[in-house]
């Protein structure tokens, strides 16, 4: 597998470091517009949809940097997720959703389920609140599978109820009856796809946090004097930095064979997406623990970004889990 990037992407990634270095302390809406305006929502549509082509590789990269950057947008859900189920429905003859995502005339967003359901039968999911919508996407039972329903913003029930997660992020539970509803079946291919482009993304938002995690923890460790010596210079800690540094060089390294798997159609991309997962996971954790510890007491307060970007890490999910 090659991981060396092409041309277009590297352009992407050039611009998204661009993003980076301007775009932390930017709200919802001014970063959205500057997507939209980018093209960026477009990346994972095929060329032949009027997208660019860039299968799972382009969102990954979108993804790790709005986790470096501490977006408050959930690129899987008004992105990447959309871009997908509005594609298979193109495919099924209407294309009028696709284009108007396309031409950013619309903005869409997929709601995350929450696996509960009140006592009339209404599907609870999340909607993010930091970004409205014009339309939201929702996979509700139907039968023995799901299906994809459209419904405009001014028809989404008021929320149950609304929460600020520890990292800044808004939330909301919205009560669903699929019965209110018609939706487009989803079949089993276009459910994995979904799964899998959450999984990837989800864990490129991870990655994008573990890196300036790194980044930070070095910079400090390298400045920071202690008995005289930079805390870098003593070789007990630097044993801890190269710890950090290859769990997020093998994150990265899995997190990108999913996404090329994934853009390739490959027959193992489920499992890679699966297990890139559960590694950025594990793989957070430890670089997050590691980056408190190693700035000492200022890390445990309100105004080091290291514990902004491990409260964001406590909160990523992939919009549509395994099940």
């Amino acid at each position: 597998m090659d991981f060396e990037l092409n041309d277009t992407e590297r352009m992407l990634a050039d611009s998204l470091a661009r993003f980076e270095e301007q775009a932390i302390g930017w709200d919802a809406d001014r970063q959205w517009a500057h997507s939209r305006e980018m093209g960026w929502h477009c990346a994972s549509v095929p060329e032949d949809q009027g997208g660019f082509g860039l299968g799972l590789n382009g969102p990954f990269l979108i993804a790790e940097s709005f986790g470096a950057a501490l977006s408050p947008i959930l690129w899987q859900s008004f992105a990447v997720l959309p871009a997908i189920a509005l594609g298979a429905l193109a495919e099924t003859g209407d294309s009028a959703p696709l284009d108007a995502f396309l031409g950013g005339e619309r903005s869409f967003c997929m709601l995350a389920g929450t696996g509960t359901t009140t006592a009339e039968g209404a599907c609870v999911l999340r909607k993010p609140q930091d970004l409205e919508a014009d339309v939201y996407l929702a996979l509700l039972p139907a039968g023995e599978g799901q299906a994809l329903a459209l419904i405009e913003a001014g028809d989404l029930p008021a929320p149950l109820s609304e929460e600020s997660w520890i990292d800044g992020r808004r939330m909301a539970e919205v009560a669903v009856l699929p019965t209110a509803h018609a939706g487009v079946p989803v079949s089993s291919d276009l459910a994995a796809r979904l799964r899998i482009a959450a999984e990837v993304t989800a864990a490129a938002d991870h990655l994008g946090a573990m890196r300036q995690l790194f980044d930070q923890t070095l910079e400090y460790t390298k400045t920071r004097n202690q008995f005289g010596r930079a805390l870098s210079a003593f070789q007990a800690l630097q044993h801890r930095l190269v710890d950090m540094s290859i769990a997020l060089e093998e994150t990265r390294a899995l997190v990108m064979a999913a996404a090329m798997a994934a853009s390739q159609n490959h027959e193992d991309s489920g499992r890679l997406a699966s297990a890139a997962w559960s590694k950025a996971c594990a793989a957070g954790q430890k670089v997050g623990e590691e980056a408190i510890q190693l700035h000492g007491g200022i890390g445990m307060t309100e105004e080091c970004q290291v514990g902004t970007y491990v409260k964001r890490m406590m909160r990523n999910a992939p919009v549509i889990a395994a099940a």
